[in-house]
């Protein structure tokens, strides 16, 4: 049975982390709402206090079309969608990615890592002690 190394199970740990990121949900000005035919994880807050919230939404001249996959036992994804008139949104929020936050994270994470191999190293360069000489066949004192 093989083992991972250290430096691999680190390197697969970093780059989860990088994969992840820190998200944050940022709402979208109402100018701005038509300026990409197609969105990913939509959040939507409407004027009659409705909230709905989708994988993937698509945008035309007067609707929002959002789209949020059924849990279903086939083969095939399904997806439940709704139609939504522009008019009728308060907030439309996007989730992205916060390269900021992500940055500062990796940085710290890495810095740790570092860290730790270079106080592991310092630790081995150091010579050991020599060994106490024997005690004669008196007591020690």
């Amino acid at each position: 049975m093989m083992r991972a190394s250290r430096c691999l199970r680190v390197l697969a740990a970093l780059s989860w982390l990088a994969a992840c990121g820190c998200t944050t949900l940022r709402e979208i000005p109402r100018n701005a709402y038509a300026a990409a035919e197609q969105r990913k994880d939509i959040t939507v807050d409407t004027r009659e206090g409705l909230h709905y919230e989708f994988d993937y939404a698509r945008f035309g001249s007067d609707t929002l079309t959002g789209f949020r996959q059924r849990d279903t036992e086939g083969k095939f994804e399904e997806y439940a969608t709704l139609a939504i008139p522009l008019d009728a949104i308060a907030k439309l929020s996007a989730r992205r990615v916060d390269w900021y936050r992500t940055g500062l994270v990796g940085g710290v994470t890495l810095s740790a890592i570092v860290l730790a191999a270079l106080s592991r190293q310092k630790g081995a360069a150091a010579p050991e002690p020599a060994p106490p000489p024997p005690c004669p066949s008196e007591p020690c004192p």
